[in-house]
């Protein structure tokens, strides 16, 4: 069951076709039945559920599908505690589909805690992990979420120092650089906006241009 879903979801992200995600989750659905509490893959089953939700919420704009893959990311990270090997993916999906429900409904009590997931997600991956610029990367993003709602330049200030860590992880030739690049900008410019500076408006234009 598990098998078929993963090569059902992965011809979803290269056709969109709603069906076969449909299909991937009756598929992990059924996986999970045979994984009760208790058994070492129950977790992986409900994170896989989790997953195909939030990737159908992305495709439909399902709210319902959105609530229910936040709680199984809740589920999921209940089950890997401090020291798990697998917690460090748990926070940061569990951040991002917050993220995405702030996005969707703006829910301050949403960001903030994407923010602490985010942080919590960083301390696991350090200099050289190979998630790390993704980590930095959509922590910066929470972040300017939270400076659109407060005006906090602090927030804005830390925004835009991570996603400068950020790029620097993210050389000439790395799929994310652009999305990096135009991210930066788009702080820079916001920073230009509060508080009159014209070297972040000379730096945001530059780093559109090379976006």
């Amino acid at each position: 069951l598990n098998n078929l879903a993963t090569s059902l979801i992965n011809r979803y992200r290269c056709t969109g076709s709603v069906e076969d995600l449909d299909e991937t989750l009756e598929l992990h659905r059924g996986a999970l039945a045979l994984r009760p509490l208790g058994h070492p893959k129950h977790g992986m089953s409900l994170n896989n559920i989790a997953v195909a939700l939030n990737d159908r919420y992305r495709l439909t704009s399902s709210e319902t599908d959105l609530d229910d893959s936040i709680r199984l990311y809740r589920e999921v990270l209940a089950l890997r505690p401090s020291g798990h090997p697998s917690r460090g993916m748990s926070l940061y999906n569990l951040a991002n589909a917050l993220d995405d429900r702030y996005v969707r409904r703006g829910s301050v009590v949403d960001v903030e805690e994407a923010i602490q997931l985010h942080r919590e997600t960083i301390t696991l991956r350090p200099s050289g992990h190979p998630g790390r610029g993704s980590s930095l990367y959509n922590l910066a993003v929470v972040l300017g979420h939270r400076y659109n709602c407060t005006s906090s330049i602090e927030d804005l200030n830390e925004s835009i120092q991570l996603h400068q860590e950020a790029l620097m992880l993210r050389p000439l030739g790395h799929a994310a650089r652009s999305s990096s690049l135009n991210s930066l900008a788009c702080a820079l410019d916001d920073r230009y906006k509060c508080t009159g500076s014209k070297e972040s408006l000379e730096e945001g234009i530059q780093l559109h241009v090379k976006a």
